[in-house]
Parts: C-alpha cells; structure tokens; sequence
C-alpha cells in the first residue's frame, strides 16, 4: 500500500516594510495557514513590526489586536540576519501588512514564506 502524501501549497515572495502602512507591501494570506518573515542585517532602530490587517487588498488596514486587545507585533533586531513566525492570529485574515516601528528603516526588504 502505497503511502498518503499531503500536498501544501506555498509561496515565497519579497516585501518592502515601512512605518507607513500605505507604502508596506501587501501580503496575500487567503489560502495560506503558516508562515515566516526574514529580514537580513539592518542597521537601524527599528525593533517591532506591526501587523495590520484587512478584508480587501485595498483595505481599509486596521491594527491587528488579539483576544487580549493587546497589538499584534513581532520583535526584530538589526544585528544579525533572522527568519520570524508570523503569529497564528495573522492567518484569519485574507490581507495582512507589515508596519515598522522606526522610519529609519522604510524601504526594507524582507522575505515572506508562507504555507498553506
């Protein structure tokens, strides 16, 4: 008997982050149930990134909280290259992005890999 194999879906693509929510890339999340962001080594102050959230690629985005109403973030650091989970609430939405918390970073690129 031949073994059951799961097929998943994924895709790889590149985003600019930005304080700005209106110049973050947007990142298209309907079919997918996991993931990570990689940001490579940045010298900058930035240390959060916020997820925003929508229904609709154009939006309108709104603050990501969870059951707590705390804000979603994730914490980064500049000094060394790393891959970050994207938090399990991120995935309800069809339409996420990713805001930092330092203008001194706008226009960096990340990696997305996400997983259906």
């Amino acid at each position: 008997m031949s073994e059951s194999k799961i097929r998943r879906k994924n895709k790889v693509f590149p985003v600019t982050l930005d304080a700005s929510t209106a110049n973050a890339t947007t990142i298209v999340l309907s079919d997918m149930a996991g993931g990570i962001v990689t940001i490579g080594t940045h010298n900058t102050n930035a240390t959060e990134l916020a997820v925003w959230v929508a229904a609709e690629e154009a939006g309108p985005f709104r603050a990501l909280k969870d059951k707590d109403g705390t804000a979603v973030k994730l914490s980064v650091t500049g000094s060394t290259a790393a891959a970050y989970t994207l938090p399990d609430e991120v995935f309800a939405a069809p339409f996420i992005k990713l805001a930092l918390n330092n203008t001194a970073a706008d226009g960096l690129t990340a990696t997305v890999m996400a997983k259906g």
